[in-house]
C-alpha cells in the first residue's frame, strides 16, 4: 500500500525558510558568545585602566618604592660635585702656607709631562711651582668612566719618570717617594706637597719623607671628604 505525502509542495518551502531562520539565529548567538567571553563584558576605557595597573604594580614588585635602588638613584639624581676651583680652594685652606703651587699647567703642558690627551677626561686641575727647583705640584683629573684606569697608569709612569730624573737632587727625590695618588669615584688626585723641608732636613731622607708623606695626607682627606660629601 502506498502513502501519499502528507505535506504538500507549499509547506515544505515555508519549513526551510523557518529552519534556515534559525540556523542563522544560532549562529549569531555563537559568534556574540565568543566576542564576549560568554560572561560579563568589560568597557573598553576600564580594560586600558586595568592594563596599566597591573604594569604599574609589576613594576613596584620589582623595585619597591621604598627599596635602596630607588633611595640611592634620587640622591644620585639630586647630588651635586664641586668644581675642581672649588677642591683647590679647599686644599689650600686646609694647607695654609704650605701650599706653593702657585701656577696653572696647561692642557698641551699636561700632556707633555704625563701622556694624558684631551679624549681621556672630562676636566683637569693642574699647578706646580714656577720654579722647576721645587717639585710641589697637585693634579685634579676628572676622568671620563673608560679612562680611570690609563689616567692612573700615566700619573705613576709620570711619577717614576721624575724619580729617575731628581735621583741627583735629595731634596726634590724625597718630595717625589712621597707623592700621594688617590681615586675617588672618577677623580684622580695626584699630590706631591711638603713646602719647606728643611725643617727636618737634618734628620735624614726618612724623616723628609715622612713629613712630605703627613703634608700629603692632609691634601688627600681634604679631596675626599669634599669629594664625597
Amino acid at each position: 500500500m502506498q502513502y501519499k505525502n502528507r505535506f504538500p509542495e507549499r509547506s515544505k518551502g515555508v519549513m526551510m525558510m523557518l529552519i534556515k531562520r534559525i540556523m542563522i539565529v544560532w549562529t549569531a548567538g555563537l559568534i556574540l558568545c565568543s566576542l564576549t567571553g560568554c560572561g560579563q563584558s568589560t568597557p573598553t576605557g576600564e580594560m586600558v585602566r586595568n592594563q596599566k595597573t597591573a604594569e604599574e604594580q609589576n613594576e613596584m614588585l620589582e623595585v619597591p618604592v621604598g627599596s635602596s635602588q630607588v633611595k640611592n638613584e634620587q640622591q644620585e639624581m639630586k647630588r651635586t660635585f664641586p668644581t675642581l676651583t672649588q677642591l683647590r680652594e679647599e686644599v689650600k685652606e686646609e694647607m695654609g702656607d704650605h701650599y706653593w703651587p702657585d701656577i696653572s699647567i696647561s692642557e698641551e703642558e699636561l700632556e707633555r709631562k704625563t701622556g694624558i690627551t684631551r679624549d681621556m677626561y672630562i676636566e683637569f686641575l693642574a699647578e706646580n711651582m714656577e720654579t722647576e727647583a721645587n717639585m710641589d705640584m697637585m693634579i685634579i683629573i676628572r676622568a671620563k668612566e673608560d679612562y680611570v684606569g690609563t689616567v692612573e697608569q700615566a700619573l705613576e709612569d709620570y711619577r717614576l719618570k721624575m724619580i729617575e730624573e731628581n735621583g741627583r737632587y735629595p731634596q726634590n727625590l724625597c718630595k717625589v717617594e712621597a707623592s700621594r695618588m688617590e681615586t675617588i669615584e672618577n677623580y684622580i688626585c695626584f699630590v706631591q706637597l711638603g713646602a719647606d723641608t728643611t725643617i727636618v732636613s737634618n734628620k735624614g731622607k726618612d724623616e723628609i719623607i715622612s713629613y712630605c708623606l703627613e703634608e700629603n695626607e692632609r691634601a688627600v682627606d681634604i679631596l675626599e671628604k669634599a669629594i664625597l660629601r
